[in-house]
């Protein structure tokens, strides 16, 4: 062989060292970014499953509210449940009165009228299994029962 075959081989080697450094590299640098992309994804998931949990957990406090004073009659106190064995619900129902018919003895309070109307707070507070709460309330007028 002559030198210059000698040579060309050298360059040669050292170009097929060269192109898998460039290959070990490129596989380096597409690790780190599958990397990144699966831990973006991972967290992208876990805050759908909380968004979830919150959601379901708002529709509850909102279907226990809706039903207040609808399925069941509206009384001053706190009733409490559990909804898919997961939702622990409170409801609070608190009766609101004007501040003079409050303030006035009991014997003195004016009877009321036909038609009249009662008005009662209502609080329910939610609360998901992974510790989030939910807790939304309306005031509720119901029609004075007719005697």
């Amino acid at each position: 062989m002559g030198a210059r075959s000698r040579r060309i081989l050298a360059k040669r080697k050292g170009e097929r060292g060269f192109a898998l450094l460039e290959i070990l590299v490129a596989f380096v640098i597409l690790a780190l970014g599958l990397g990144a992309i699966s831990t973006g994804v991972v967290v992208a998931m876990r805050s759908d499953a909380r968004t979830q949990v919150y959601r379901t957990a708002l529709r509850v406090a909102q279907s226990r509210l809706e039903a207040a004073g609808i399925s069941e009659t509206l009384v001053a106190g706190t009733r409490e449940g559990l909804v898919a064995n997961k939702f622990r619900w409170r409801q609070t129902v608190t009766e609101v009165r004007s501040a003079d018919y409050a303030r006035a003895p009991q014997g003195a309070r004016p009877a009321p009228a036909n038609g009249a109307l009662r008005s009662f707070w209502v609080e329910v507070a939610v609360e998901a299994p992974d510790g989030t709460a939910t807790k939304l309330a309306a005031l509720k007028l119901v029609a004075e029962a007719r005697q």
